[in-house]
């Protein structure tokens, strides 16, 4: 299994991969936090680190196996303050979304994870859901840690011809 991970932080995609069982050949992460980095480092020192997302040639990870990952939230919280939140598929947390959305059209890959905070606008919520082409699953992080934490996923499987299907998450 290949990985291309954008937003890596410590690298919880690769920690879920190997507690599901999932043997990772190769994980490439694009980060850019110096401590997420030195965590993921020490923890996993097998996965290559790749940088800046606005940084990155995808297109040498074509027909890969995964990309995960979800743009830096904070930008679309609640939790921002209301005169720095940004409510409209524009702005820094969109430009960072866009980075994303250019890995999976010049990767290509055979599966994709996106996920974001249920907190984020209507309407970016909408456009996201317009840029992938179907609607999102939420998952309470409940489900599997200690926090209760609303989360919003989009999970597509690659097809024939180009476009991507909802895969269908329990």
């Amino acid at each position: 299994m290949n990985v291309l991970s954008l937003y890596d932080g410590m690298s919880c995609g690769m920690l879920a991969m190997l507690k599901a069982g999932i043997k990772v050949d190769n994980y490439y992460a694009y980060e850019i936090d110096k401590y997420a980095i030195q965590t993921s480092q020490h923890n996993f020192p097998e996965i290559k680190q790749c940088g800046d997302v606005f940084k990155g040639d995808y297109t040498q990870y074509e027909g890969i196996d995964y990309l995960i990952g979800g743009s830096v939230c904070t930008y679309w919280s609640i939790a921002q303050s209301p005169d720095k939140r940004e409510t409209t598929a524009s702005g820094l947390g969109w430009d960072l979304f866009s980075q994303y959305v250019r890995a999976l059209r010049e990767a290509k890959p055979k599966y994709f994870i996106n996920e974001n905070n249920k907190s984020m606008s209507k309407e970016i919520r909408k456009a996201i859901t317009e840029t992938f082409g179907f609607e999102d699953i939420c998952i309470n992080s409940a489900r599997v840690s200690a926090q209760n934490r609303q989360r919003l996923y989009w999970v597509g499987k690659r097809n024939a011809d180009g476009t991507y299907s909802k895969v269908d998450v329990q």
